[in-house]
């Protein structure tokens, strides 16, 4: 479950001061922040408790060596000074429970009063809880007084900041026990009063650095989820986009194949017509030829449908299946020249396929629409990095033309530009009509 939490932890602001002395919790809350609300109720309890009976232990077992007017500036300290821990822990606090998914502004750990301002009262009010309670009496909780300021300085200062603020409380320590006792106890209470420094500095900054690791946890957790949706999102594109162009594809195969066959078995069929009256033996093997075409083309579709994918050359060199391409066309006309340049070499299926298909198309659409007595195939390997094939003919040109723009010729396209090739058409009226088709390889 996502953590959430109402905004106690935005920027802006600062909470009500309940809303960081008591964290609030309701239903929606995660486990891990109602775990830390916890912590934080759980935190200032132990302080509160603390520092009342750092206070309040030598004046509640000896009250009668204490003045009145010392014991009501003690109460008075005592409560300013948890006011004070607490007021000042409020940009701690909301680090503690923030939920953004972006790392936390680091000035939101500073107290609100700035951190000159909180130390400078929060030394000064406990060097006066220690001096007000300590007086000398042994035993003396009152030295545990001194120690929040040590956590809080790990929490919001350096290490400069911490070793000032530590030695300062020393210094009251040892400033406070002279008056009452010889250098021989002060020097054992302030090495006693080292190890209390030195484990409160240890356990605050294992108590910091957990809390780094998990608020960098939780950021990145966010992050990894919004990744996952986004590879999601991508992969349901990226496989209607495979979709598509399969669609595509299958497409382009159709039209290539069947198409050119048609055309040939139309023709056929064409001539087989004219002669069947006066001469039935041209006829009839018009008519065969027709019916050859398009069992070929039958069995180019069954071979697509089955296989998804077309394969004309079925392992032949692209030279020997456009040759055969040009032989079968040369039995009507136009007819039809086959030219190589350069030495052939092996290309990758995907541009041998491309190439013999622009060869087809060119010579569908030159009996189609071109009214030409000849077309020539040119396959150009003379480029180290590209294949170039055209089709020219010496038809009627622009003027009855394919529309650019028909399936045939985008589909090319689209084999072009999938290859990161490309196809372009010189034609005028009366000058012919030249296909061009150029790829990688």
């Amino acid at each position: 479950m996502a953590e959430t939490r109402r905004d106690t932890t935005t920027a802006g602001p600062q909470p009500p001061f309940w809303r960081t002395a008591w964290p609030e919790t309701d239903a929606t809350d995660s486990d891990s922040l109602r775990r830390r609300n916890l912590a934080v109720r759980a935190g200032h309890l132990a302080m509160v408790f603390m520092v009342f009976v750092a206070a309040g232990g030598a004046p509640l077992v000896n009250p009668k060596d204490y003045t009145s007017a010392q014991l009501v500036g003690l109460a008075v300290a005592t409560v300013v000074y948890v006011f004070w821990n607490i007021i000042g822990t409020t940009g701690v606090v909301r680090l503690v429970l923030w939920e953004q998914k972006e790392a936390p502004l680091a000035s939101l750990r500073k107290p609100p009063c700035g951190v000159p301002v909180f130390f400078v009262v929060q030394l000064g009010l406990a060097a006066l809880i220690y001096l007000l309670s300590d007086r000398g009496r042994i035993p003396n909780p009152a030295w545990l007084a001194l120690l929040p300021p040590i956590a809080y300085a790990v929490f919001i200062l350096e290490w400069r900041g911490i070793a000032t603020v530590s030695v300062l409380m020393l210094a009251v320590l040892v400033w406070s026990s002279h008056p009452w006792h010889d250098w021989t106890y002060v020097g054992y209470a302030g090495l006693a009063f080292s190890f209390a420094i030195l484990f409160t500095i240890v356990f605050s900054v294992l108590a910091v650095q957990a809390e780094k690791a998990r608020g960098e946890v939780q950021r990145l957790a966010v992050e990894l989820r919004e990744a996952n949706l986004r590879l999601r999102e991508q992969a349901v594109q990226a496989e209607e986009l495979s979709a598509t162009r399969e669609r595509n594809r299958i497409a382009r195969e159709i039209h290539d194949s069947l198409g050119h066959f048609l055309t040939v078995a139309n023709m056929q069929l064409e001539a087989a017509r004219a002669l069947a009256r006066n001469d039935p033996a041209p006829a009839d093997e018009a008519a065969g030829k027709a019916q050859a075409f398009i069992q070929e083309g039958l069995r180019d579709i069954r071979r697509s449908v089955a296989s998804l994918r077309n394969a004309p050359l079925d392992n032949k060199p692209l030279t020997q299946a456009l040759q055969e391409l040009v032989s079968v066309n040369n039995s009507e006309k136009p007819t039809v020249e086959l030219a190589v340049f350069g030495t052939p070499r092996n290309l990758p299926s995907p541009v041998e396929l491309s190439l013999y298909r622009a060869a087809q198309e060119g010579l569908t659409n030159a009996r189609r629409h071109a009214q030409a007595a000849q077309v020539r195939i040119l396959l150009d390997f003379q480029a180290k990095k590209t294949v170039a094939l055209s089709v020219r003919d010496d038809g009627i040109g622009a003027g009855s033309q394919p529309d650019p723009g028909g399936f045939g010729l985008h589909g090319l396209r689209e084999r072009a530009q999938l290859l990161g090739g490309s196809m372009n058409i010189e034609t005028a009226p009366n000058a012919g009509f030249t296909l061009q088709f150029e790829v990688p390889a």
